[in-house]
């Protein structure tokens, strides 16, 4: 039996899948295997899937319908997995070589830890490298975040213990239903973060909807509501699956392209702002002020101010050894890019 399951969900991944099953097989910690869940592709993701396991015997693959819910899918994997340790990797991010490595360490010499993320590198495919999440190995300080509603850990970054997995009874829904299950874990298991670079995160902050994120933001509210009861109570009094059913039922849009315009604009302004580039700094919050809804309100509002620029480039790098989110002008020296990731 492999040490490590890792669950691998793929709907229609095929541009990035590759980066993803290479950066697998890359691992400098092979006791592993792969267990890839096909939910119902229709662009070719299936079949490359099969032709890796045919060149890999640690990846098996399992052809499904397309299940509707990303827990569903965690779940059957985590059902179908054989390993000490659950490990999750998303279809379109990278790990670093050396991640299962330090993961699988971290949780051997810390036998009261049921689940460890790990330091994660945020990449727009227009941006490029936005930022690092860095946060300290600190149960207290993880448990801080989930009760304020921010989640700690990057889905695909961790590692967690298959029986303290089996034990909660897996995930629940499709959206927040990581966050969920940190909340159920931190309740049974000290919460822990393996503190060196572990993987690569790809995120378009051109393609948030508004309307995901009140869904994204009500879930939260629901899984922490019922983390409370369970806290005061022993038990959950709120009906999970009901509440969750009139969240889901609410309707969300896509953010059109105006939106998404804007928000590359300035979310690009505030990267050239912390690399003190001040003049396109500048130039990028006027594109984002010119355009609609929330940000182009935000950019207007850091241009009101934007004579205390130079100051604020300041504070920022000052704030780095403080605060979670450690902006930064260069991945770190000596690190292995994966395929398609490159400075910007």
């Amino acid at each position: 039996m492999p040490t490590i399951s890792v669950l691998l969900p793929v709907y229609n991944a095929l541009p990035d899948l590759s980066r993803a099953l290479r950066s697998l097989s890359a691992q400098t910690f092979t006791d592993f295997e792969v267990i890839a869940i096909n939910d119902g592709s229709t662009d070719g993701s299936g079949e490359l899937l099969d032709r890796y396991a045919r060149t890999d015997t640690r990846f098996h693959v399992f052809h499904q319908p397309n299940a509707g819910a990303l827990g569903k899918v965690l779940n059957r994997a985590a059902e179908l997995a054989q390993g000490k340790y659950l490990a999750r990797q998303d279809a379109d991010d990278a790990s670093e070589p050396s991640r299962l490595e330090n993961q699988v360490h971290y949780l051997e010499t810390h036998p009261g830890t049921g689940l460890c993320g790990a330091w994660t590198w945020f990449i727009d495919p227009v941006l490029g490298p936005l930022f690092s999440l860095e946060l300290p190995d600190e149960d207290k300080r993880l448990n801080h975040y989930l009760i304020q509603g921010m989640n700690p850990f990057v889905h695909g970054s961790v590692l967690l213990r298959a029986d303290v997995f089996q034990k909660l009874g897996g995930y629940r829904g499709s959206y927040a239903e990581d966050f969920d299950l940190w909340l159920r874990m931190s309740e049974k298991t000290r919460l822990g973060m393996c503190t060196a670079l572990g993987y690569y995160y790809w995120r378009s902050v051109g393609g948030i909807s508004s309307g995901a994120n009140s869904r994204q933001l009500a879930l939260i509210q629901l899984s922490l509501k019922l983390h409370s009861e369970r806290l005061r109570l022993g038990h959950e009094r709120t009906d999970w699956q009901n509440e969750y059913q009139k969240i889901m039922r609410v309707p969300t849009a896509e953010a059109d392209s105006a939106e998404r315009q804007t928000l590359l604009h300035y979310a690009r302004g505030l990267q050239l702002l912390r690399r003190q580039e001040l003049d396109a700094s500048r130039t990028e919050l006027k594109l984002a002020a010119n355009g609609q809804g929330i940000y182009a309100q935000k950019a207007r509002r850091n241009l009101s101010v934007f004579w205390l620029a130079p100051a604020l480039s300041i504070i920022y790098r000052c704030l780095e050894s403080q605060e979670p989110f450690h902006f930064a002008r260069r991945l770190p020296s000596g690190t292995v890019l994966p395929e398609n990731l490159s400075e910007k």
